[in-house]
């Protein structure tokens, strides 16, 4: 049986800011280079090369299933002392179940404790972490939490990364689901020996008031907005399809099409089948965004000014 954990803590949400803020190559981050730019002015010279050393994206994970099992994880502070206190025999305690029979850590217990503490430290300093945003992840860990005792797991990741699709040879073991602000509007998915999950999954900005449209929406219109994007909709909507295939059907450049299946896999318009770690995904429709789209413009368009 496959153990689910649906699991807030701004822990979590630090540890991911920080993996936005050293994922550069990656464009689609809605922060962006400005976000870094202003995260820098607060960062000693030395921290980006000690995050380096650490390698701390590829090592996140690790980070992430030792707060879930954290007493101290509901504290910022008080979680980072109790982490800098773990002795290496606990520590490989904790983490011996995602590191055998897998590609494991690249550098010892020791260094990936005392550098996680250290970069930590000094990012909780530079990256302030609102109540506003802590309080949306709490509220949609609660709503995952919900559709968790009703849904099958494949059902509840796509509906938590509106998208993703896991079409595994083997059940899974344990599957980790963490609200992440910081990196929305993408997903990041770590299958670790073939057994575990963890996925920190992208929450959109909240309706501040009743004019304003909602990112999520605007992100959806605009990449409707674009013919070549509503033709790989039309093809999608008989996939799954594969990169290569649609590359063939549509003619366009491996850049060009990777960009449109980008801006339509953020916007939560299309699906992607992921079979294991490393291998292709394969990409179809996603009609129920569809409707989702729908009942929101309905509801911001027909719904302002209700009471006047």
């Amino acid at each position: 049986m496959t153990v689910i954990h649906i699991d807030y803590s701004p822990v979590h949400e630090l540890a991911t800011s920080l993996f936005a803020y050293q994922d550069r190559k990656n464009q689609l981050h809605d922060l962006g280079n400005k976000w870094r730019k202003q995260m820098e002015k607060h960062l000693s010279d030395s921290f980006d090369a000690r995050l380096d050393q650490l390698q701390f994206c590829d090592h996140i994970s690790f980070l992430h299933l030792l707060i879930l099992d954290s007493p101290a994880k509901h504290e910022i502070d008080s979680y980072l002392n109790w982490m800098a206190e773990l002795g290496e025999g606990e520590l490989y305690e904790r983490l011996s179940p995602y590191l055998e029979e897998g590609p494991g850590m690249s550098i010892g217990l020791k260094a990936f404790r005392d550098g996680s503490v250290d970069v930590l430290r000094e990012w909780q300093q530079a990256c302030h972490i609102s109540d506003h945003i802590l309080g949306s992840l709490q509220r949609s860990a609660a709503r995952v939490e919900e559709l968790s005792r009703t849904l099958s797991y494949p059902d509840l990741i796509d509906a938590a990364t509106s998208g993703v699709v896991l079409d595994l040879e083997e059940e899974l073991e344990f599957i980790l689901l963490i609200p992440a602000y910081h990196i929305k509007p993408l997903n990041r998915i770590d299958i670790m020996n073939d057994k575990q999950l963890v996925v920190s999954y992208a929450v959109d900005d909240e309706q501040m008031n009743e004019d304003t449209p909602t990112s999520q929406m605007l992100r959806m219109i605009k990449s409707l907005a674009d013919e070549k994007r509503l033709i790989l909709l039309h093809i999608l909507a008989a996939g799954p399809v594969t990169f290569t295939e649609l590359q063939q059907k549509t003619k366009l450049s491996k850049s060009n099409l990777h960009y449109h299946l980008s801006l339509l896999k953020t916007a939560g318009l299309l699906r992607m089948h992921l079979k294991k770690q490393g291998e292709r995904y394969k990409y179809s429709a996603r009609p129920e965004s569809f409707d989702s789209l729908r009942d929101m413009l309905e509801s911001y368009v027909f719904g302002l000014n209700r009471d006047k």
